[in-house]
């Protein structure tokens, strides 16, 4: 009876230990300190030897590639991270300079030992991508910009800046009227489904107007020196973009120095990982492939 009772145990053990074991593909969160002691929260989901490093755009967070981590991190070990000013991240820094995103992104993967990288940006963070591949093409492989860098800019003269320091001035004071005047215009498609656009909406809206008018600020000065990091890239840049806005493939051409490759969504708005999720996860395996 006694080993009988033992046994019964030792099961009862067993199981207990596979219900509450983690299981191989959930996804872990946590946070990594940068230094100036910002706090970056990232979630993690899979062991594959070549990392996704997903990296959102303005005023979203890391849950908008929530469609890609199941799909990808079957083959893949998968992270997304809420930029500083973002999400869970912290958001104290006075200097929203687009050189610090690309070291933040540098210590993320230094800190938590990430292999084979190859970064993911969507939207503004397509600057972001370009300077990190700049100052540390060898912690990845490769780098994908999602509905981004559709043709290459450069410097302006005294005028254009002056102008669009007034518009941002204008922006801080009057935030909600000038975001949905811009987002209607720039952001959704007739056919972007309603829940989309709420949701978009409602994080922009929420987020501190400064901080966000302040980001702005900092992309745009980043973004004068597109055609600059462009010619400096070590990999080739892929692209996966809705297909409403071409890329200048001539102009890209010649200011990439390692190439570009560009995959196209169709007939989405700004969007495309959440508005056609199916569609761009194909797409985007695609231009892994690439890497």
């Amino acid at each position: 009876m006694h080993s009988v009772l033992n046994k019964l145990f030792l099961i009862i053990l067993l199981c207990f230990g596979i219900l509450h074991c983690k299981q191989p593909n959930e996804t872990r969160k946590g946070f990594v300190e940068v230094a100036d002691k910002s706090k970056i929260e990232y979630q993690i989901q899979g062991s594959g030897d070549t990392t996704l490093f997903f990296i959102h755009g303005w005023c979203i967070n890391k849950e908008y590639w929530s469609n890609q981590f199941d799909y990808f991190s079957k083959k893949y070990t998968v992270i997304a991270i809420d930029l500083p000013g973002s999400g869970a991240s912290s958001k104290e820094r006075s200097d929203w300079d687009f050189n610090q995103y690309a070291n933040d992104i540098h210590e993320v993967i230094s800190q938590l030992h990430l292999k084979k990288v190859i970064l993911i940006g969507h939207s503004m963070s397509g600057d972001i991508i370009l300077k990190a591949d700049n100052l540390f093409p060898e912690s990845m492989i490769g780098l994908i910009g999602i509905d981004n860098l559709h043709s290459p800019t450069g410097p302006i003269d005294s005028a254009e800046h002056a102008q669009a320091v007034a518009y941002f001035d204008h922006m801080e004071k009057d935030f909600d009227s000038t975001v949905i005047k811009e987002a209607k215009a720039n952001l959704f498609q007739a056919s972007t489904p309603d829940s989309i656009v709420q949701r978009v909406m409602k994080d922009i809206l929420t987020t501190n107007h400064k901080l966000a008018v302040d980001i702005l600020r900092a992309l745009f000065e980043i973004s004068r020196t597109e055609k600059l990091m462009e010619s400096k890239l070590a990999h080739t840049l892929c692209l996966v973009n809705s297909d409403v806005n071409p890329v200048q493939m001539d102009s890209l051409v010649k200011y990439c120095a390692k190439g570009v490759k560009v995959y196209t969504v169709h007939a989405t708005g700004h969007y495309p990982m959440i508005e056609r999720p199916l569609e761009f996860n194909v797409a985007l395996q695609k231009a892994i492939w690439k890497q």
